[in-house]
């Protein structure tokens, strides 16, 4: 698990993501995944990150029905994960926000994607990284 966290960690606080690097980095998980198999019995936290990382490699436009599903059936990324966890993995995509003079702005698409969703974006604040501990991710704990 402890080698769960610390990606993690790195990911959101670090890296941005670019739909070539989510290739390279999902190969990278699958390896570290395959081997904290050897140790322990609790990988589920792999497989959600799996999930997680797809929101790197899905256009901008077919996004709101991996998140939500198919006609909001609740089958989506938000039911497995997380409203506030999926957002702020998506956040980290190359595309999801923009250099301006005045600093950085969302991309339009995100804009238009959290108006339809009708929900708020986490990044405005500050995120706590504790949230996403493999620990915490199957206990229910905030």
């Amino acid at each position: 698990m402890r080698i769960y966290d610390i990606l993690v960690a790195r990911l959101l606080q670090n890296w941005v993501v670019s739909t070539v690097g989510a290739v390279i980095l999902a190969r990278d998980v699958e390896a570290l995944r395959s081997v904290s198999m050897l140790a322990g019995t609790q990988h589920q936290h792999w497989d959600l990150l799996r999930e997680l990382l797809t929101v790197y490699m899905t256009p901008p436009d077919a996004l709101k029905i991996m998140l939500v599903g198919t006609e909001g059936d609740g089958r989506g990324l938000f039911a497995r994960a997380g409203k506030d966890q999926s957002l702020v993995f998506m956040s980290r995509r190359v595309d999801y926000r923009y250099k301006t003079n005045q600093g950085q702005r969302k991309s339009g698409w995100v804009t238009q994607l959290l108006d339809d969703l009708k929900v708020r974006d986490p990044t405005d604040f500050q995120v706590n990284i504790g949230k996403f501990a493999a620990a915490r991710l199957f206990t229910g704990k905030s």
